[in-house]
Parts: C-alpha cells; structure tokens; sequence
C-alpha cells in the first residue's frame, strides 16, 4: 500500500452509503484520482470542509495496486472558494470547469501545467466573479492547448506559412485553420479580432486577459464561444454536459461593459 501526499482541488463529490463520500480530485502529483472518504459527512468528521468543491487542500491517501479508488485519510485546507458557491450562474461555471477536467484527463496522469491552469482561473474567479465566462473561454483555450486539440492559429493547417495581418482565415470542417488560398475561401470565416482574442490567452494570465476583453465588442466573446464549443464538441463527440446550461440563460453571451 502506497501513501500519496500532495496538493490537491476538489472537483467533484458523490455521496456514498450512510456516511462517506466519492470525492474526485485534480491532484498535482497524480493528475484525476477518484478516491473515497470514510465518514466525512459525518459531524464531527475529521476532513471538515476540505472535501467541499474546488477547495485547495493538502491531501493525503493510501493507494492500492490495481484498485480504481484510493483511501483519503487527511485533508487540510489550503485555499477556500466557499464565498463563490453562493452564485448559481458561478457554482454552474466551476462545475463546467470541473467537468471539462474530468472529460479531457486520463486518471493517474500528472499534468503541472493543467494544475497550475486550474488553480490560475479559480484565483481569477475568485477576484471577479461577473467575469466568469471570460474566465471559461481563457480556460477552455487553454485546455484544448495543453491536451494537442487547439488548432495552430498562427499557421495555416495545410501550407503551413504564417498568417498575416492581412491573411483571411477559414476553419474547415475538421475544425482546421487555412489560409485563403488553400481554403479557396471555403469554410467558417475567423475574424481578425477573434485571431487576436485567441493570441491573448497565450501571452498573459487570466486575470489580465479578463480586463483586456472589456474592451472586446461582445459579437468576438460569441464568436469565440461558439468556436471553443464546436472544438470541445469535436473532442468529446457531444456537447459537455453543463455548456447547455449556459447556453440557455442570458448569462452566456458575455457583454462588455458599458463605458462611462
């Protein structure tokens, strides 16, 4: 049996039996693990409020070979987003957040780097939680980013010259971008704006791509959300399963703010 200590954010919780809980985690040193906690909702329960969703905390299990689930023991909380969970259109968001996490990474498979994205867009939220679907586009590039899905927006998918100024960009079918020569202008149409909007997420950390898009008209925020959802519809072969959500509430097409 195998002891596993490491920083670690809840994403999601199930209950189980009487008193314990299914808790699945987005781990630093092991990447999605599932694992139970005996008796956590228990009132005197030793793990507390550490198992709430996207908690930062320090996380101990046991683990044993060829068993799916681990054996949390100790979890001790490094960071609380417990103010967040009070705003139904932002709890959404985060559990959109979480489910994208779970749907892209193989369990048991460290990933720095998606670790880091994850706790960077929560901190983001944290600080201003009206901009949250700016948070979920800059986190969802981002994702496809880091798994190989996002298309390369710099070259064309064919040729492979770069992309001018000037360049006219088409995403075809297989959700690749081409140039106008190889695309003969067939396909989706990108806009310039969009081209930039998309460059930004890779240049600065959310909260500075969050007040840089103030300034963005809102038609580029819904066109770079209509692309992230056919790009993460593409990979998963369905839509995920709280995008509708959004997409029904007037909450999903993000406004930029009226200037003063």
């Amino acid at each position: 049996m195998a002891t596993v200590e490491t920083e670690a954010l809840v994403l999601r919780t199930y209950n189980f039996g009487e008193a314990d809980k299914i808790v699945v985690v987005l781990s630093q040193a092991a990447g999605v693990v599932r694992g139970v906690a005996n008796g956590c909702r228990k009132l005197k329960s030793r793990f507390g409020a550490a198992l709430e969703p996207f908690t930062l905390t320090k996380l101990t299990w046991y683990e044993k070979e060829n068993k799916e689930l681990v054996s949390l023991r100790q979890a001790e909380i490094i960071k609380s987003h417990f103010d967040l969970s009070s705003q139904a259109e932002t709890l959404t968001g985060l559990a959109y957040m979480g489910d994208l996490v779970i749907e892209f990474s193989p369990p048991h498979e460290a990933n720095d780097n998606l670790f880091r994205l994850v706790n960077a867009c929560l901190e983001a939220i944290d600080q201003a939680p009206a901009d949250i679907q700016l948070v979920l586009r800059y986190f969802e590039i981002w994702l496809l980013r880091l798994q190989g899905y996002l298309p390369d927006i710099r070259r064309c998918g064919e040729c492979h010259q770069e992309f001018t100024d000037t360049s006219g960009i088409f995403l075809n079918q297989n959700l690749v971008m081409r140039c106008r020569s190889c695309s003969q202008g067939q396909g989706s149409a990108v806009s310039r704006k969009l081209q930039i909007q998309m460059r930004a997420t890779q240049k600065v950390a959310p909260q500075n791509f969050v007040k840089a898009s103030h300034e963005v008209p809102a038609s580029v925020h819904r066109e770079l959300a209509e692309l992230t959802q056919q790009l993460i519809g593409r990979v998963l072969e369905r839509q995920p399963r709280l995008r509708s959500t959004f997409q029904s509430s007037v909450a999903f097409e993000v406004q930029a703010p009226v200037q003063s």
